[in-house]
């Protein structure tokens, strides 16, 4: 399995909307996101879909790309993917904002088993902001 398309994939299923059943080729059952408990796939996506509605067309580019596949697996959907991600986004008509998440995944069997990740300023005052009850 070619872990780099394979997360290509799973980022285009996020742009478009994380509908009904995209992330499940991607995503285990129990995937663990930071320190959270084992998420279904559904809450997994609902995360990601809350996320995408504080933001007006909120959109996920790819800024860098690094795959590690597990040689002892032989790479076979076994491996570590890191990325740095774009997320643009309107603020207002005409006027785009942007900040960046740096993520790390842990895929077993094809799928993400475990998720790190972390924003940038802009994206930590937006969280507190959200967790705040601003969004």
């Amino acid at each position: 399995m070619d872990l780099r398309q394979h997360y290509l994939d799973y980022l285009a299923a996020i742009n478009d909307g994380c509908k009904t059943g995209s992330l499940d080729p991607f995503v285990h059952q129990g995937v663990v996101h930071n320190d959270s408990s084992p998420l279904s796939i559904a809450d997994y996506a609902k995360n990601i879909t809350e996320s995408q509605s504080s933001f007006t067309n909120l959109f996920f580019s790819l800024d860098m790309l690094v795959v590690e596949p597990d040689k002892d697996k032989g790479g076979q959907g076994y491996g570590n993917v890191a990325v740095r991600i774009r997320l643009i986004f309107d603020s207002e008509p005409g006027e785009k904002e942007t900040f960046f998440e740096n993520v790390f995944y842990r895929f077993e069997e094809g799928k993400i088993k475990q998720v790190w990740s972390m924003l940038d300023g802009a994206g930590l005052k937006w969280a507190q902001e959200r967790a705040a009850g601003g969004h």
